[in-house]
């Protein structure tokens, strides 16, 4: 009776972000906070928001896609599992259809086991010369055999709930290590342009200095060619005009010119 109370409160404690109907339907989970939190772990301050953005919507995809693996697969897991598994996702505020996926198959290959073993211990061979176990009577009898299997039901359920937290774990980290890959691809591909952009500028201000230096060239051999023309200007009037005093001199001695 008290093991019946304990699965009845663990079936009704299912957190407000999960839709799952009583007919043990596919449960709706709210993966919106565990994607929200794997963005922002994995943003890049340097990158701004539209990383995050994306790496929300790859999170998004991939438990949608894994929601739809859930329906293909849902039927073959038993319904004390799925009911295990639905609290467990639900429990911290956070749901993940990964983290649903990966507890029900935990579930479902510890039950294997445990028939396996259960069939090989039936099927063992007794021996005619045993002595009968004696039986056990009275209430300890009673008691012993449902602790030691509640012990059993708690340790694989803390193994199983352990072993989900580090799957969640490193599907997390495999989502930031990518969305930090992203961020240096992209950031590398900014700087690859900016080079490129700083280059080709370089390359056209030396070709504007080329340009300046021929135009101020050319402006010094016009300057120079235009002095030694003005220069062999004046020295070709010199020779050919005669000067102030030989024309005073030719005026003062003409004939009939009276002398002072």
């Amino acid at each position: 009776m008290r093991g019946h109370s304990v699965c009845l409160a663990a079936i009704l404690i299912i957190a407000p972000s999960t839709l799952w109907a009583a007919s043990n339907g596919i449960p709706t989970l709210d993966v919106r906070p565990v994607c929200r939190g794997i963005a922002g772990q994995s943003a890049d301050p340097g990158v701004g928001q539209r990383d995050q953005t994306e790496t929300f919507k790859q999170c998004m995809e991939s438990e949608e896609a894994v929601r739809e693996q859930l329906k293909q697969v849902w039927s073959a897991f038993s319904a004390a599992d799925k009911r295990h598994c639905v609290t467990l996702a639900t429990t911290g505020g956070e749901s993940s259809n990964t983290e649903l996926l990966t507890c029900l198959e935990m579930a479902r290959d510890v039950r294997v086991l445990r028939s396996a073993s259960s069939g090989k211990e039936t099927t063992k061979p007794s021996s005619s010369l045993s002595m009968p176990e004696p039986a056990a009577t009275g209430p300890i009898a009673e008691k012993e055999v449902p602790k030691k299997e509640d012990n059993e039901a708690k340790s694989e359920v803390e193994r199983a709930k352990a072993e989900a937290q580090i799957a969640k774990a490193s599907e997390v980290s495999a989502q930031r290590n990518l969305a930090d890959a992203e961020a240096a691809l992209k950031k590398a591909k900014e700087e690859a342009q900016r080079a490129t952009a700083e280059v080709e500028q370089a390359k056209a201000e030396a070709q504007n200095a080329r340009e300046s230096e021929a135009a101020v060239k050319r402006k010094l051999a016009d300057a120079e060619a235009a002095r030694a023309k003005a220069e062999q200007a004046c020295r070709s009037s010199d020779t050919t005009r005669p000067g102030l005093g030989g024309r005073l001199r030719r005026w003062l001695g003409r004939p009939g010119t009276p002398n002072p």
